[in-house]
């Protein structure tokens, strides 16, 4: 049977995804037009047809990472319309950021390993694509975090601590991606001697302690299988 040609539309998309774990792994500095035709199954020529450069290959990777139609940013475009800045908003906020990134859920449109070596690769090359997915992805979130915070401190909910605006959600957001990067190894980097799951609700009791929550207000809002139960709907 004659192989069924892709259209251009199909062809795109699918060097995007040759080209994604190629530049995970070896950076977008160390990746060469040779090896994303390599990788992608064509030749140069057909991939210079569709992008003209590994700059707007790679620009095209930045926007699928930031796509509106990406999963795990469609459910927290759910959460900071549907909800109210409050505790209870917040408690959601921060779990959903640590499930993201230390259990991948839910799962986006790139793969949760080749997303947090494109993060760690930018980040020992020029930083443009970590910069792009934290303007792009998360500085909304900021922003929700810090009126969820401002809700819980009127209501006594939590302790105004001396941080700049923002600055919160960022260190939550650095504890997340850091225990990430301790299991993108087969074997994690480091040894918890506790579940994944009981890691990443630890994690979420740790940075909602450090925001100033109350523990009181912590035992009546955190309920992970609750929460569970909720961002899996």
């Amino acid at each position: 049977m004659k192989k069924q040609r892709l259209s251009a539309a199909q062809r795109k998309a699918a060097i995007v995804q040759a080209a994604l774990p190629l530049f995970a792994r070896q950076g977008y500095a160390e990746t060469t037009i040779k090896d994303l035709a390599r990788a992608a199954g064509v030749s140069e020529p057909l991939l210079y047809k569709h992008f003209p450069s590994k700059e707007a290959l790679y620009a095209e990777i930045h926007n699928l990472c930031c796509q509106g139609n990406d999963p795990a940013m469609r459910k927290l475009s759910r959460l900071v319309t549907e909800l109210e800045p409050s505790t209870s908003t917040l408690v959601h906020l921060v779990y959903y950021l640590v499930r993201v990134q230390v259990l991948a859920k839910p799962l986006g449109s790139v793969e949760w390993d080749t997303r947090q070596r494109l993060m760690v690769k930018s980040f020992l090359e020029d930083g443009a694509f970590a910069r792009m997915m934290y303007q792009n992805r998360f500085d909304h979130f900021c922003k929700c975090i810090e009126d969820c915070l401002k809700a819980a401190v009127a209501s006594g909910d939590a302790v105004k601590i001396p941080l700049t605006a923002g600055n919160s959600a960022r260190f939550a957001h650095h504890l997340a991606a850091y225990l990430a990067l301790v299991y993108l190894p087969a074997k994690p980097a480091v040894n918890y001697k506790v579940a994944r799951e009981e890691i990443a609700h630890q994690a979420a009791w740790f940075i909602l302690s450090g925001m100033g929550l109350t523990r009181q207000a912590i035992a009546a809002n955190f309920n992970p299988k609750v929460l569970d139960l909720y961002f899996d709907s």
